[in-house]
């Protein structure tokens, strides 16, 4: 890398300078015995599987598996496979399909405690 103008060598000079006093009181520090404290919190996320109950839904006359299966957000093929469905033309009025269970994890805030 070419440094050309004034701004770069500037730049680099603020840097060296920096880097040279930032050694300097780094060390002074550590031969008074200065001790510097870091402190690291680490924050635990909590995962559960709540189980739930099937939710059934029984077919209205007019219904179709689509607009159900939209109604409910669920693909028709994941709805067909629950309920053994071949043709999704065939749902009739009366008939109880199984929805699908809710999927994914819940997330429980960790506890909190505050330090003196």
């Amino acid at each position: 890398m070419y440094l050309r103008g004034r701004l770069q060598w500037t730049l680099l000079a603020v840097t060296v300078v920096s880097g040279i006093l930032a050694f300097y009181f780094s060390r002074q520090g550590a031969e008074e015995g200065i001790a510097v404290e870091t402190s690291v919190e680490t924050t635990v996320v909590t995962t559960t599987t709540i189980p739930y109950d099937p939710v059934y839904y029984t077919v209205k006359s007019g219904d179709t598996l689509f607009r159900i299966a939209e109604t409910y957000q669920v693909s028709m093929e994941k709805l067909m496979t629950l309920n053994g469905i071949t043709n999704p033309d065939k749902v009739y009025a009366g008939q109880v399909l199984e929805l699908p269970a809710p999927t994914g994890f819940v997330t429980i805030a960790p506890s909190t405690t505050m330090q003196p």
